[in-house]
């Protein structure tokens, strides 16, 4: 796993871009804990007093004495760059179990495509908090799951047996366990029974899980 995470860091975008994109992180960051950062503060984390400024230029930041606000441009780009990053955080730690994640969701939050970013949220079931505890900022799928899917997502331990579903996301310890037996976002099943253990049929195959197992995985009726 740890080998597809790095084939799917690829070169990102220019280093101006990527400096933009670390200082209004950093900013963020200092506003999260609600502090107004200093100049200082801010150069001390990113290392370029130049070129902080030239993100003030840029129309992201505003810098008033020695002190550093964000502009609605830059807020809004904050807020992608933070958001894109915990939820590499998350896919790191959680699908593909890699311990030491930091340096490729810092490389993985400049290169990937806004498509992308809801494809991760989706997969991760639109996880509210990074793996350090805070939180990752709502994008548009995150909006419509919650106004038109949720009230139709039910945990596989509530459903009926015999009915057909598709696994929405998973919240269960374990997913490339669960991957290797099919059970993935996406996979249509046909819950079969729920006592002694769940057994799901996935085309063919039939699994066997237990109720902690199936309370962590969320499904919708097909």
């Amino acid at each position: 796993m740890k080998d597809f995470a790095h084939k799917i860091v690829q070169e990102g975008p220019g280093t101006q871009s990527m400096f933009e994109d670390e200082t209004l992180e950093t900013v963020w960051d200092f506003i999260e804990l609600g502090h107004a950062p200093a100049v200082a503060d801010v150069v001390a984390r990113v290392g370029d007093e130049a070129r902080v400024r030239a993100v003030s230029l840029a129309g992201f930041i505003t810098i008033a004495g020695d002190r550093i606000s964000l502009t609605p441009a830059g807020e809004r780009r904050a807020r992608d760059v933070v958001r894109r990053h915990r939820l590499a955080e998350r896919l790191f730690a959680d699908i593909l179990d890699i311990k030491d994640y930091e340096a490729d969701a810092c490389h993985f939050e400049h290169v990937i495509s806004a498509s992308v970013e809801e494809a991760i949220c989706t997969l991760l079931g639109h996880p509210p908090l990074c793996p350090h505890g805070k939180p990752i900022p709502k994008g548009a799928c995150c909006e419509l799951y919650t106004r038109k899917l949720a009230p139709l997502v039910r945990s596989l331990a509530d459903a009926e047996v015999g009915a057909m579903l598709r696994v929405t996301f998973i919240t269960s310890p374990g997913l490339q366990r669960l991957a290797g037996l099919g059970l993935v976002p996406g996979a249509a099943l046909r819950l079969q029974q729920k006592l002694p253990a769940f057994v799901v049929a996935i085309g063919e195959t039939t699994v066997a899980i237990d109720r902690d197992v199936a309370s962590g995985i969320f499904v919708r009726s097909v």
